[in-house]
């Protein structure tokens, strides 16, 4: 029987592929701007040329209608251009995230079947297997000499798009496999409500591993309308986000739950005239809340991946009233019990969803896709299929469904869609673990967290040591996303069992968020500063009931949460402190304590004392783009016991002294304020990304004036030398090398200093729009200190750099280099510094990448190489 709430029936042309949609866009708006990234825009018939001769490139490399290919490329116009160029050869494509672990890249590669990998010079041979390899820069090079019309290839909506691998319960991640005819109902229906036209923009931020992609990438492009690409890195960033809704005027953007907070939480008060389409996992009340009155429309998304992307949607107007709506064109929605009898009364059941939108099922699981796709049995059409969600909901009466949540233990985490037992099933891997389960957690509304319990061979119980926990972190990130890794460990006597020996999941105990290295016993707060610290610092980092003697950095701080806690105490009081008072001010009796002093006494000084205690030659850190340098923190406090180390921060902080825009300067004033505290040496220097620069400078000038410089790091750092002084014939003609290397490799189009990683050229674009944005509409506001790190700061530290001549030094520069390369480098062994150390360069690599190598569980190996380079060094 039809359910009473599935008239959803609606003409559209199933037969028709979803290229064809985006073809009818290039002929309609040929001069229209398809794809903007960064400083560069494809318009629809480039976009639409291009496509066509990677299309047959790929037809001459052998792929033919039916084959799959594997697509590993970062975030582009080619990625999205390569997509469609796929879809035209009548093949499927596997979208592979480069930033996924290596080993679950080569299981989808092999599982797939995939015939050719088509990815770029920066991943050649990176990825083991049988898989043909086609390089995009070798493509785009040949495919000048092709054709720019159709391939003449005939693809219908019945064959197959793409086949996206979600999380699998196995242990192994399983493949859903979508058909064009499938995109075409969603992409058509989505276009109609929530809605858009040819004159919208969407900010793109969604990774080609996670199915929501195939709404922020063909929307537009069937629409006519325009994609901001975020890339990788700034898809991350809730402030770049921010900036470059504000300057693109981007009047769409789809995100989850997670990343809409990640803006909020970065300044986003005003009202901006953005559609919000929120998805991927279940959308808080508070959220809403702090969304409708500052967007334009606010939409509710839901949809498992193998009903393609979304299924029912609803826009939200009250906050109290979230609900997931109804479903899109040619979809039907029941809700039954065991028995299969269909609710609409508002029995609460599994949601069974039905219609176009169906995909065909796990790509070789046929098990399990017998299990989840079944024959509809409301349904009179032959071998019509409908899918178990195992999702639970209920109608509302006017047919409004309510999601209430899973059936079982698969769950969503700031977006992602995680089986719990794949997390399960590889910590049993581990020697030391004899049983482990795994739950996602809301102690703390609005911050899920996923906990792992486990019972050790040794009987231990408790908090794990902090060696245990890395190498269990650090075998999870061999085969696992980031996003699966628990973020709390519990170890437990036995797991707890219902009385017909399942797993009880409701009796494991709530984790003791505040455990981690408690200093004694729990002192409440006394004064109303400590109360307001206690609070704010409680609210912002997840934690209940921290003692006035808790340390902020051993309860688990982090430079994200040190920006919020500082900006709200900011609010409270009036009072701007620096990050760097967290140092020497890291508990909640210090910091309420530092309230109280005289707010012209506060220092801002540029040398921030990190670790200062020790008798081993002082280590001083220059900061890196961001300007913080609260992340040296950790890989301090992981050096020895008698090891000094000491940061540098920008001048300028404080909002009142004028920020230095001249390299020599620069180090000059960090170089003052180290001789002034130690006159005698000798001295070690070292400088992050930017900070490796401005450190170079300062021992250039050290040894100049006859001090003694044992120690020059690089943590990360390119040399990369300026173009200023050349001709301007060469200055064009290594920008134009340039440029195409890196559109190659990195494409950010933007001539700056190469030695940055995408993550600082992002933020530094972001910085850019920020600075046009206030001169056009400037805003009169009291600004906290913090919104200052990606203003003028970094923008004066960026002249400096772009000014900068370097010229050899007697000198040896002890370079850490990250192991993961994130972004294009002509010299990806010394990273630029052999002609300009003249005493040479010693490497030593450091697990992560650029921004990742302070990170846990990183920075005890890179501390401990440090450690050993500075003893070395006296």
């Amino acid at each position: 029987m039809e359910s009473i709430f599935n008239n959803t029936l609606v003409d559209y042309p199933k037969e028709t592929s979803l290229h064809s949609l985006i073809v009818k866009s290039a002929q309609n708006y040929p001069y229209s701007i398809a794809v903007k990234f960064h400083e560069r825009s494809v318009t629809y018939t480039e976009f639409n040329k291009t496509t066509n001769r990677i299309a047959r490139v790929l037809i001459e490399q052998g792929i033919k209608k039916g084959d799959v290919v594997g697509l590993a490329l970062d975030r582009t116009p080619e990625m999205i251009m390569c997509l469609v160029a796929i879809m035209k050869t009548g093949a499927a494509y596997v979208p592979l995230d480069p930033e996924y672990p290596k080993d679950r890249i080569e299981f989808m590669l092999e599982d797939s079947g995939a015939k050719v990998l088509l990815t770029s010079q920066k991943y050649k041979g990176h990825y083991a297997g049988n898989t043909v390899e086609v390089l995009i820069e070798e493509a785009l090079a040949k495919s000048e000499n092709y054709p720019a019309e159709e391939p003449e290839v005939e693809v219908t909506g019945k064959d197959l798009a793409y086949i996206l691998y979600t999380s699998g319960s196995t242990g192994k991640p399983k493949g859903v496999q979508i058909p064009h005819g499938a995109l075409v109902n969603l992409e058509l229906s989505m276009q109609k409500k929530p809605g858009m036209t040819p004159a919208d923009k969407i900010l793109a931020v969604a990774t080609i591993s996670f199915d929501i992609a195939g709404l922020d990438l063909y929307l537009p492009l069937v629409t006519g309308a325009q994609i901001v690409l975020a890339d990788s890195l700034t898809a991350k960033d809730g402030r770049a986000l921010l900036d470059i809704v504000r300057s693109e005027n981007i009047t769409i953007m789809q995100a989850t739950p997670y990343t809409w907070r990640m803006m909020l939480e970065v300044g986003w008060n005003e009202y901006l005239p953005l559609k919000v389409f929120t998805g991927g996992e279940a959308f808080p009340k508070d959220l809403a809340e702090k969304l409708l009155p500052i967007s334009k429309e606010v939409w509710n998304l839901y949809g498992p991946t193998e009903t393609t992307i979304y299924s029912i949607i609803k826009q939200i107007t009250d906050a109290n009233d979230i609900t997931i709506g109804w479903p899109i064109d040619n979809t039907q929605i029941y809700i039954v019990d065991e028995q299969m009898q269909n609710h609409t009364d508002g029995e609460i059941g599994e949601i069974l969803i039905g219609g176009a939108g169906v995909s065909w099922g796990y790509w070789n699981r046929e098990e399990l896709t017998v299990e989840k796709f079944i024959d509809n049995p409301f349904s009179d059409i032959p071998g019509d299929k409908i899918y178990r969600t195992g999702d639970l909901g209920k109608y509302k009466p006017d047919g409004d469904i309510v999601y209430l949540g899973r059936i079982d233990h698969q769950v969503k985490v700031r977006g992602y869609r995680i089986e719990l037992g794949e997390i399960e099933f590889n910590l049993g891997k581990q020697p030391d673990i004899k049983d482990a389960v795994v739950v996602a957690r809301e102690d703390t509304p609005g911050m899920p967290r996923l906990v792992a319990y486990l019972t050790l061979p040794t009987g231990q119980v408790g908090v794990p040591e902090s060696t245990q926990i890395t190498n269990w972190e650090q075998a999870l990130l061999a085969v696992l996303p980031e996003y699966m890794v628990p973020d709390d460990w519990v170890l437990l006597e036995s797991i707890p069992s219902t009385p017909n020996g399942k797993i009880d999941r409701k009796a494991l105990p709530k984790p003791d968020y505040s455990h981690i290295n408690r200093t004694g016993e729990y002192v409440a707060p006394r004064s109303d500063n400590e109360k307001m610290v206690a609070r704010i610092w409680e609210e912002m980092m997840g934690l209940e009931k921290i003692s006035i003697m808790d340390n902020f950095f051993q309860l688990g701080g982090r430079s994200l949460v040190a920006v919020k806690i500082m900006a709200k105490i900011e609010q409270e009081t009036g009072k701007r402190l620096p990050l760097a008072t967290l140092f020497e001010y890291s508990t909640v009796e210090q910091l309420a304590a530092r309230l109280e002093v005289d707010e012209a006494s506060i220092s801002w000084k540029s040398l921030v004392p990190i670790k200062p205690q020790g008798t081993k030659m002082p280590l001083y850190i220059v900061h890196g783009a961001g300007l913080n340098v609260l992340l040296f923190n950790a890989l301090a406090m992981n050096m020895d016991d008698e090891q000094p180390v000491y940061g540098l921060q920008a001048r300028g902080l404080n909002g009142v002294d004028e920020p230095l825009d001249v390299m020599e300067e620069i180090a000059a004033n960090y170089i003052e304020e180290i001789v002034a505290h130690d006159p005698i040496g000798p001295y070690a220097i070292a400088g992050y990304s930017l900070g490796g620069m401005i450190a170079y400078e300062m021992a250039k000038q050290m040894l100049a004036a006859g001090k003694d410089v044992k120690l020059l790091a690089m943590f990360d750092t390119y040399a990369e030398q300026t173009t200023k002084f050349d001709s301007p014939l060469k200055k064009s003609l290594k920008g134009i090398w340039l440029l195409a290397k890196q559109i190659a490799y990195t494409p950010v189009l933007f001539m700056e200093d190469p030695k940055r990683t995408i993550e600082y050229k992002s933020r530094e674009l972001g910085r850019k729009v920020t600075k046009t944005f206030k001169k056009i509409f400037p805003d009169k506001k009291k600004k906290t200190v913090f919104s200052d790190y990606n203003n003028e700061i970094d923008e004066r530290s960026g002249k400096a750099q772009r000014n900068y001549l370097l010229t050899p030094v007697n000198i040896a520069v002890e370079l850490f280099r990250a192991k993961k390369k994130t972004f294009y480098m002509e010299d990806t062994k010394l990273l630029g510094w052999a002609p300009y150390a003249l005493k040479g360069v010693h490497v030593h690599e450091i697990p992560g990448e650029h921004n990742t190598i302070f990170a846990p569980p990183n920075d005890k190996q890179f501390a401990k190489v440090l450690q050993e380079c500075l003893n070395k060094a006296v």
